[in-house]
């Protein structure tokens, strides 16, 4: 039964390999932390897997100006589903280090192939999916 589960879990991305078609994405933009630009923030580029794991594409920090640039390829069979996540401190306009807050943005799926920009992204106001993590 467990050999089952994991071949089930596993062939899904086999599949891709061998019969999907190489996808890329390329993502900009600029994030604010209560309108100044915050340098230091991660910014990981995922892809959305339905039957697995979700995929790492990309990963980086802000500039000193908060900035960031994310380019991410993967095989897949059909169109990809991408998003970023950011991991910041950014607490109501303020750097707060006694929490780490996780917030995803969905990237349109018709930007494939394209560069998506998301302008500039506000974090002192949490999104709907946002994860908090206080110590």
């Amino acid at each position: 039964m467990t050999y089952l589960l994991i071949v089930l879990f596993i062939l899904p991305t086999y599949v891709a390999g061998l019969f999907g078609s190489k996808k890329n994405i390329t993502v900009i933009g600029h994030i604010d932390c209560g309108e100044k630009g915050y340098s230091g923030v991660t910014v990981t580029l995922w892809e959305d897997d339905l039957l697995n794991f979700d995929d790492k594409l990309d990963s980086t920090h802000t500039n000193s100006t908060g900035h960031f640039h994310l380019f991410g390829e993967t095989r897949e069979i059909r169109n990809i589903e991408p998003y970023i996540t950011i991991k910041h401190s950014c607490n109501s306009g303020h750097h707060d280090v006694r929490c780490l807050y996780t917030d995803r943005y969905n990237v349109p799926k018709s930007y494939q192939g394209m560069t998506y920009n998301f302008g500039n992204i506000e974090l002192s106001t949490a999104t709907m999916k946002r994860k908090s993590k206080c110590y």
